[in-house]
């Protein structure tokens, strides 16, 4: 089977030919494309068969099994191919250099923004988008008890001013101990220090607040970047995407947020097993396990989805990319099907979950019409590893097209 190619400028020349990369485009597609034929699996519902997806300008703008394309349209025939939505990775440290992922020997910087050492080097995101990842939460590490904000990119685009979806993905907290060069070390600490800095941003904004109906007599306060920070979490203009491994440390920042309210989903959630009870009382989102190549794990923690299911908890898989490839997040729900999950649950938790968590469902995370045509084609079951990414669109252009390329 092959396709007919969207009518895309070649703006990278020798390195478009070398990867196989589609460039990118100055705007989106003006004509309509009606990829026809598939089974469609929505994330909004149950799967097409033999259905049509329209999409024009960067929008989908029809989708079903009785959908014909409008006159005019490029017809792309994908009959026994199987479409998706695109999907989102919301723990991710792509876009930058490793070594711009942790500010040692600071402890607290959450003034600091992965958005200021993005790199637009195609480098970074080409296998992401190649693999069907099509919008990652990435952001700084987990080496200083907060590391800073995140952000909600597309991984292709024109620019990475165009490609960003939300500037606020979540401000980085990560639990648990420290290494024993450096205070704080303990669990017990770490979870004080966080106390002391929410304590202090509250008595940051009140003071601010003072001086402003005050009538701004005298001079204004000092501004504090990583104050400011923290209130926007305090105030709901942000939330905390919390790096935690262990039960008593998912228990800890479970109680400073409900101390503190404000918005948290917990990452990794390793241990998060052992408290399903209370993240469901909380009502927080998991952003967890499988890691899709670390399947030495126990089988409890390779559970995770299919409990937080059971417990009507939002759950969505990660790669932690590098740790583990973005490309892979399919194989994250093969393996949670594998470990008791239904289809719909994986599928779910690769596309509209973490969109949801990250905010941004109304954009991305499924195919519904009005959404961007973020829209993945594969030759077969698409949680398979043998399965190929086939062809990729972002925003309604091909992003990737593997015919004639096999990276």
């Amino acid at each position: 089977m092959r396709f007919t190619l969207c009518n895309v400028g070649l703006t990278f020349g020798a390195v478009v030919a070398a990867s196989g990369a589609a460039p990118a485009p100055a705007a989106p597609q003006a004509t309509p494309v009606a990829l026809v034929g598939a089974r469609i699996h929505t994330a909004a519902g149950p799967a097409i068969q033999n259905g049509t997806i329209v999409f024009q300008d960067g929008v989908i703008t029809a989708i079903g099994a009785d959908v014909s394309p409008p006159g005019g349209a490029e017809v792309v025939d994908v009959s026994g191919m199987v479409v998706m939505p695109g999907m989102l990775d919301n723990h991710s440290h792509i876009g930058a250099d490793s070594r711009d992922l942790n500010e040692f020997p600071t402890r607290f910087g959450p003034q600091h923004r992965i958005r200021d050492v993005l790199s637009p080097d195609d480098a970074f995101w080409y296998d992401a988008v190649n693999g069907g990842v099509t919008t990652v939460i990435t952001g700084p590490g987990s080496g200083e008890v907060s590391s800073g904000q995140a952000i909600v990119v597309k991984t292709w685009g024109s620019s990475l001013e165009e490609r960003i979806v939300k500037e606020r993905g979540g401000l980085k907290i990560a639990m648990g101990r420290k290494r024993p060069d450096q205070s704080p070390t303990t669990s017990m600490a770490v979870t004080g220090l966080l106390r002391a800095k929410f304590i202090e941003a509250q008595e940051y904004q009140a003071t601010r607040d003072a001086w402003e109906e005050g009538g701004r007599e005298g001079p204004a306060p000092p501004r504090d970047l990583a104050m400011e920070a923290v209130v926007r979490v305090l105030t709901g203009e942000d939330r905390i995407r919390s790096h935690v491994h262990m039960a008593h440390d998912i228990l800890a920042i479970i109680r400073l947020s409900q101390e503190f309210d404000f918005g948290l989903t917990i990452h990794h959630s390793t241990e998060a097993y052992k408290v399903a009870d209370d993240i469901a009382e909380a009502g927080i989102d998991v952003v967890g396990m499988p890691l899709f190549t670390r399947i030495a794990l126990s089988d409890e923690v390779m559970g995770t989805g299919t409990l937080m299911n059971e417990k009507g908890v939002r759950f969505a898989f990660h790669t932690d990319d590098p740790v583990v490839g973005s490309k892979w997040q399919r194989g994250n729900a093969g393996l949670g099907i594998r470990y008791g999950m239904t289809e719909q649950d994986a599928l779910e938790a690769v596309t509209i979950n973490p969109a949801a968590i990250a905010g941004v469902e109304g954009r991305v995370g499924s195919l519904e019409v009005g959404k961007d045509a973020d829209i993945v084609v594969l030759n077969g079951t698409w949680y398979e590893v043998s399965t190929l990414v086939t062809r990729v669109y972002v925003n309604g252009m091909v992003a990737y097209d593997r015919e004639g390329e096999v990276p």
